[in-house]
Formats: C-alpha cells, sequence, structure tokens
C-alpha cells in the first residue's frame, strides 16, 4: 500500500519535471510558432500515455472515461489545459521564464475560486489569507520586473538598442497577461480532473492521455488548416527544426508522462491538500535553472515575490489538509480532554 512518504515523493518529482520542462520550452519555442509548439511537444508524451495505459489498466478505464458525466469533465479539462498551455508557451516569447513560471503559479487561486462559486468549499479566512498572499507575490514580481526595465532604459544611450528595448518593454505586460490567463486555464483544467477523479477507479495515465491528447489533436488540427486560409503566412509554421522539434517533444515527456501522472497520483495516494503546496516549488526549480542555463538575471524581489507566491498557495491548501486530518485531531482530543476533566484545578478550562 502506497505510504505517505510515496505521495510527498511523486510531488516533489512533479514539482521538477514541470520546472525542468518549462525551461526546455523556453528554449524550443524561440523558432517555433506556439500553436506548433503545443503539439509537437506531445508527439511522443501522447502516444507514450496511450499505449502504457492500455497495457496497465486495459481497456476499462478507457471506457469509463467516455461515460456520462466523465466525458464531459474530460473534453472542458482537454480544452483548459490546450489554452492554458497555449498562453504559457506565449508568454515565453515575451518575457522571462523567471518572470513568467512565478505568476502561472498562482493557478490555486482560480481553482479555489471556481470552487467556491460552484458552492463545493465554504469560504475562510485561510482561503482570504492565501489570496492576498498570492496577488502580493505577483504584484510585488511585476512591479519590480518593470522598475528594473525602466530603470535599465535610462540608462542606454545607443538609438538603435533604445528602440529595440522600448519594444521589448511594452511586451512585458503583454506576457504578464499571457501568463495569468494562463493560470486561469489551469486552475480551471484542475477543477474538471478532480470530478473526474472523484470516481476512484479512474486511472492516471488513460486520463492523462485522453485528456492531454485532445489538446494536442485541437492545436494539431488548427496548425494544419490554417495554411488554407493564409498559405504565405502559415505554411511555413506549420513544423518546427529538428532541434527546437527535439526539444519540444522531450518536454513533453517530462512534463506530462512524469510530472502530470507523478501528481496526479500523489493527489490519489495523499490528496491534493498536500501534493499541491509540494508540487508549488517548481517557481524555485524554474528561477536555479533559469539563471544556470538561459543566463536570466533573478533579483532580489523576485525571489520575494516566489516565497510569497509559494506560501500563498501552501495556506490556500491548508483548508482541505485539516478537513482530511480533522477526524484525527478530534480523535486525539477526545483523549486529552478527559485526563484534564479528572483534575478539577484544569478541567474549568474545558
Amino acid at each position: 500500500m502506497p505510504t505517505f512518504a510515496t505521495g510527498v515523493l511523486l510531488s516533489l518529482t512533479a514539482a521538477l519535471a514541470w520546472g525542468s520542462s518549462l525551461v526546455s520550452f523556453k528554449v524550443g519555442v524561440k523558432n517555433v510558432d506556439t500553436l506548433a509548439a503545443t503539439y509537437i511537444r506531445g508527439l511522443i508524451a501522447i502516444p507514450l500515455l496511450l499505449i502504457l495505459g492500455l497495457t496497465i489498466n486495459g481497456t476499462e478505464t478507457y471506457t469509463k472515461l467516455f461515460l456520462y458525466p466523465n466525458y464531459i469533465w474530460l473534453i472542458l479539462g482537454g480544452l483548459s489545459i490546450a489554452l492554458g498551455d497555449f498562453f504559457s508557451l506565449f508568454a515565453l516569447q515575451k518575457i522571462d521564464v523567471s518572470l513568467s513560471q512565478p505568476i502561472t503559479a498562482i493557478y490555486p487561486i482560480f481553482t479555489t475560486l471556481t470552487l467556491l462559486i460552484a458552492k463545493i468549499e465554504d469560504i475562510n479566512w485561510l482561503i482570504i489569507v492565501g489570496t492576498l498572499l498570492i496577488t502580493a507575490g505577483v504584484m510585488l514580481i511585476s512591479f519590480f520586473s518593470q522598475r528594473n526595465e525602466n530603470k535599465r532604459l535610462k540608462n542606454l544611450k545607443n538609438e538603435d538598442n533604445n528602440i529595440g528595448d522600448k519594444t521589448k518593454k511594452k511586451l512585458i505586460p503583454i506576457g504578464i497577461g499571457f501568463s495569468i490567463t494562463a493560470a486561469l486555464f489551469w486552475g480551471l483544467a484542475i477543477v474538471f480532473n478532480r470530478l473526474i477523479l472523484e470516481d476512484q477507479s479512474i486511472d492516471i495515465l488513460p486520463l492523462m492521455g485522453l485528456r492531454n491528447g485532445l489538446m494536442v489533436v485541437v492545436s494539431a488540427a488548427i496548425v494544419f488548416i490554417r495554411p488554407l486560409i493564409n498559405k504565405e503566412k502559415y505554411k511555413s509554421k506549420i513544423f518546427a527544426p529538428k532541434k527546437e522539434a527535439l526539444i519540444l517533444m522531450g518536454g513533453g515527456v517530462i512534463s506530462w508522462c512524469i510530472g502530470g501522472v507523478s501528481f496526479f497520483t500523489a493527489v490519489k495516494i495523499i490528496g491534493a491538500g498536500y501534493s499541491t503546496p509540494i508540487s508549488s516549488i517548481s517557481p524555485f526549480i524554474v528561477m536555479l535553472l533559469g539563471g544556470l542555463f538561459l543566463k536570466e538575471k533573478i533579483s532580489y524581489p523576485q525571489m520575494i515575490g516566489v516565497a510569497i507566491i509559494v506560501a500563498g498557495s501552501i495556506v490556500l491548501s491548508l483548508p482541505e489538509l485539516l478537513h482530511n486530518n480533522g477526524l484525527k485531531l478530534l480523535a486525539s482530543t477526545n483523549e486529552i480532554v478527559p485526563w484534564f476533566e479528572n483534575h478539577s484545578y484544569l478541567g474549568n478550562f474545558f
């Protein structure tokens, strides 16, 4: 039987995989159309997930996923993750990965808000604190990134460079906006996946294969249809150079086959209340890898902002964690309180 330590290890594996894959996407998406990159990175990962799911789990899980209402959540989850990944890759073309990843890490706030609007969870002070922390973290990162860019522009004297940097300056708010949009759709995707996983007989591999496979099919369809509308503009954007294609496909395997499967398996073992905050350390991994391999500058305010975002994600997860452990806490209290009640000078406090 899987242990708590196994769930923690899988959550850490997911964080490492997601952080590493995003850095690889940053490299692979430079000279590749965003939609093309979305389908290319699934060319190895999706067949691998589907084959493994069929080999290990058989056809039973696939059949259940096509039953009502699972197929509705499956379609909505696939579309949400597709839009989330699309906007995430688009953001990476506008801003550094060390800025984009911390912002997209606010997806728990959108998951929580959706659950609250749907009246699945009650509002409490922990959710309010978590929301404020995450919002403060995003504002801190955005403010100091923009301020540092403005200072750098003032110190430039070369006119050509100044024009180029002004263009880049305009792209920063756009990149931040795309990152927030990606977080929104990722948050919704988790809600739809959670609805599917309420059925404990659903296996992770088939779910990941079909959900992400839907995303790849939709993206590929758009990429191959566009040249029919405007051949000159989109014909060159169907495929990617060999090097970038390999990087994207490798990143897809890391992100979906390792990261996604590890995370949702951890959710089934220890619950989302534990696995979500543990896996949310991926921004630290991205900052480290981005600084080492992409030579991206990381400021102290950015580091503080990431720390605040992670702290907010943990606080947001506490309500579910406390709910899952409420019975254990109550049992411990029932054992302790009678002892105090037998001592009159202490029993009055209870």
